[in-house]
Formats: structure tokens, C-alpha cells, sequence
């Protein structure tokens, strides 16, 4: 048996939630993508845990609009969320801030729910020499990241199912 679960990604636009779901889905990058508009779904399958066993998980993911901003808690989109993915650019510090809102929000609409916060385009290396920590956010939530390398993709959405496995049993 699998276990399906909803997680969003939530961002500013720009910050390269679909580049990283289009990393992590098909193993590729683009870096043309179109502005999502409303919300794409697109499932990934994460395998069972080589240790202490477990089932596999299908991750159903929600990538959403960067317009909706905090507003996206007030859509139906979120309706039965188990976790989400907040997304930040690390070569604009303002979405850094927006991870935040976000996160908080999060945690606000959904207490005890696990998320990741991405710092994406960390290939990016002069911009990310700048890079600011988000404040407020605990260093295991945090993951730095890029879609166009794929470097820390596929383990930031293996380390989120596992919590979410574990706070599921």
C-alpha cells in the first residue's frame, strides 16, 4: 500500500517552484518555464525508507501561483494540505522575507504540520556569497538548493516525507 499525501509549494513568483518540481518529477531544467497561473499537479514517489521499513509515499504536489501570496490560505487550494514546500530565491533577499510570511502562515493555518523552506539557485554562487539566513526559521527546516543542478532537490522532498511519515504513525 502507498501512502498519498498533499503538499504545496508555495514562493514568490520566480523563486523556481516549478523548476525544482520539473527538476525532481522529469529530471530535467528548463529555465523558460511559463508563469504558472492557479495551481499544477504533479505526483512524485518517494520509495520506502531502506531502514526500520515503511511504505513508499506518493507525493501530490501543488505548485502554486506566486501572486496569492499569504492569500493562498484563503483559498480552497490548501484544503487538505500534510505538509508544504516554501520557496525562496537566494539572489532576491525579498522573497527570503516572503519565505518567512509563509512559513509562519503555515504554521499558523496548519500547526503541526511539517514543511521545508528552499533557498533555491545556489548555483547562482556570487549571489549566494550574500545570501541571508531566514530569520525565524530552524536550521533543520532549511534547505539550500538548486533546480538547475539538481543539488538537494530529491533529498529535501525524501527528508519531508520522512517527517511526514513519521508524524503519521
Amino acid at each position: 500500500m502507498m501512502l498519498t499525501t498533499k503538499v504545496m509549494l508555495l514562493g514568490d513568483m520566480g523563486v523556481g517552484k516549478t523548476s525544482i518540481l520539473y527538476r525532481l518529477v522529469h529530471d530535467r531544467f528548463d529555465g523558460q518555464y511559463k508563469t504558472t497561473l492557479g495551481v499544477e499537479v504533479l505526483s512524485y514517489d518517494v520509495p520506502a525508507p531502506a531502514v526500520g521499513g515503511g511504505e513508499p509515499m506518493r507525493l501530490v504536489l501543488w505548485d502554486t501561483d506566486g501572486d496569492f501570496g499569504t492569500r493562498i490560505f484563503d483559498t480552497v487550494y490548501v484544503a487538505g494540505a500534510s505538509a508544504a514546500i516554501i520557496v525562496s530565491d537566494v539572489t532576491r533577499p525579498q522573497t527570503v522575507t516572503r519565505m518567512n510570511e509563509l512559513a509562519s502562515s503555515f504554521e499558523t493555518r496548519f500547526p503541526g504540520r511539517p514543511y521545508k523552506a528552499l533557498v533555491n539557485k545556489i548555483d547562482l554562487a556570487d549571489a549566494a556569497a550574500g545570501a541571508v539566513w531566514p530569520e525565524g526559521l530552524a536550521q533543520s527546516n532549511v534547505k539550500f538548493v538548486s533546480a538547475k543542478t539538481s543539488s538537494g532537490i530529491a533529498e529535501a522532498f525524501a527528508e519531508l516525507a520522512e517527517t511526514i511519515r513519521r508524524r503519521q504513525f
